[in-house]
């Protein structure tokens, strides 16, 4: 009896010394959620009716596009790499398709899986260059981005031509539950699969080992190979089919579809607090960083901002927003 009454103190201690942990990791991301509601209510003070509820699925399925893109992204800075290629591919898969459906619902499933072609390719040669030819991520997806950026002009000659069948557009922008949108969906379905992905899972906790120390890594016995071509081919297609969703939500394609999605999504990913040298962080905070880069972009745009003065304003907004989350961190 002693010795059962002495394993449930020991165990009510353990949980008393992990509840302060367990506050002190969850800090920085509600301080991120914070910031993102702040900027949300500040938002509705100089545009009131902001927060109705049209214009939160609006909102909502704006920031499924960049999400998506997201979760690719926050693998990759995870496992201590970075994604340059995502616009483009999101870009060439948004051109492809487009010419491919050219407004018949039938041509959708075909489309649907050329661009998924188009992700597994660009990731299997991204992750390749990074793993076996030691190319450094920031290089090898430049340039991979660089290849599918002049494929998607001389694919469409600079002129993207096609439209989204209906079962797309229907697909994307139908409402359920009065609120999300067929993106949201889609985004929310995968969101919780990238958070179980990495939060319980052996191949989560590879990709931490990773980022953290890839030579040990090695070492330890992970796969760095497998898991390492994985997430970059994840990537990909993460971006590949953003781009496929952006046509139902557009209903044509243009050459500028996603630009401004590599810089947008490395700084939702570094905002919701993970590391940018990788090893540390997760996705439910980039859900929040999400949020916060696309509601500074609808604030500007309340505002009238010019476009150069816009792109300005958002960069300055951006690092304040770095600094203060890694202060918070520093103060843990």
């Amino acid at each position: 009896a002693q010795c059962g009454q002495r394993s449930e103190v020991l165990n009510m201690n353990k949980h008393l010394k992990s509840d302060p942990l367990r506050l002190k990791k969850a800090l920085p991301i509600l301080f991120v959620y914070l910031v993102m509601v702040f900027l949300a209510v500040a938002i509705n003070f100089v545009s009131p009716g902001f927060l109705t509820l049209n214009h939160i699925c609006s909102i909502l399925k704006q920031a499924s596009f960049l999400g998506l893109v997201c979760i690719g992204q926050t693998l990759i800075i995870l496992s201590g790499g970075i994604d340059l290629s995502a616009e483009y591919t999101l870009l060439l898969a948004n051109v492809v398709s487009a010419a491919i459906i050219s407004g018949k619902s039938e041509n959708t499933l075909p489309a649907f899986l050329t661009v998924l072609g188009i992700g597994i390719a660009a990731g299997l040669i991204n992750g390749a260059g990074v793993y076996f030819l030691k190319i450094p991520a920031m290089i090898i997806t430049l340039a991979t981005g660089m290849v599918l950026y002049g494929l998607s002009y001389i694919y469409c000659n600079g002129a993207p031509g096609g439209y989204a069948s209906d079962i797309l557009s229907s697909l994307v922008n139908s409402r359920f539950l009065s609120i999300f949108s067929g993106a949201s969906v889609i985004w929310i379905v995968l969101s919780a699969l990238c958070i179980v992905l990495l939060s319980r899972t052996t191949v989560g906790r590879s990709i931490h080992a990773i980022g953290t120390n890839r030579t040990a890594s090695v070492y330890s016995g992970i796969n760095v190979c497998l898991t390492t071509l994985g997430i970059y081919v994840i990537a990909s297609v993460m971006a590949a089919l953003s781009g496929f969703l952006l046509l139902g939500y557009t209903g044509t394609s243009y050459m500028s579809t996603g630009s401004g999605y590599n810089m947008d999504s490395i700084a939702a990913v570094v905002i919701g607090g993970t590391s940018i040298v990788g090893g540390s962080g997760g996705y439910i905070g980039t859900i929040a960083g999400v949020g916060i880069m696309i509601l500074i972009n609808s604030l500007l745009t309340v505002l009238n901002v010019p476009e150069a003065v816009k792109q300005i304003v958002q960069g300055s907004l951006i690092i304040v927003l770095l600094l203060a989350v890694y202060k918070r961190k520093k103060m843990r």
